[in-house]
């Protein structure tokens, strides 16, 4: 003999309560929307990190150049040891930003200091602008990244 149980049970699954066999369908769509704002928020801080990297390179590239370049040959020439000459510090890394084509996209001129112990020092800034958050109301258009890069001269 059969027993009966198995065949009710069926049935009782398949019981369902009015309204509830369109959820999944309103989910979905729901689901999908915040996988794309994810990845735009993903999309967009990779940006700005990438361009805050790209900052930091010309700025290391700068203060090098320029603590090398920046010797102040007359000054060795006389017996005073190495010096930088400092106008010649500013050229050296103003050209070596102009040769990176960054200095358009800089929020304020380059900020290049000579430190007391000899050592060239570069700050940067600049903005970085969103891919996606610019969709978004309220959200900010770019973003202020800054680097600093300080380059010391070894003498052997």
């Amino acid at each position: 003999m059969l027993s009966r149980r198995p065949q009710q049970a069926c049935k009782t699954r398949d019981h369902r309560f009015r309204g509830e066999s369109g959820t999944v369908l309103m989910l979905m769509p729901v689901a999908v929307l915040i996988m794309f704002v994810l990845g735009a928020i993903t999309v967009d801080l990779t940006a700005v990190h990438a361009g805050q990297k790209d900052l930091l390179a010309a700025a290391t590239d700068a203060a090098n150049d320029a603590a090398t370049a920046g010797l102040d040959e007359a000054a060795l020439r006389a017996g005073r040891g190495y010096q930088l000459d400092p106008s010649r510090v500013w050229l050296v890394a103003i050209d070596a930003l102009a040769t990176k084509g960054i200095l358009d996209n800089l929020v304020t001129g380059p900020d290049v200091t000579i430190n007391s112990d000899g050592s060239v020092t570069v700050s940067l800034a600049k903005r970085v602008p969103h891919l996606f958050a610019r969709a978004l109301p309220g959200a900010p258009d770019d973003e202020l990244v800054r680097a600093t890069a300080t380059a010391v001269i070894q003498q052997r």
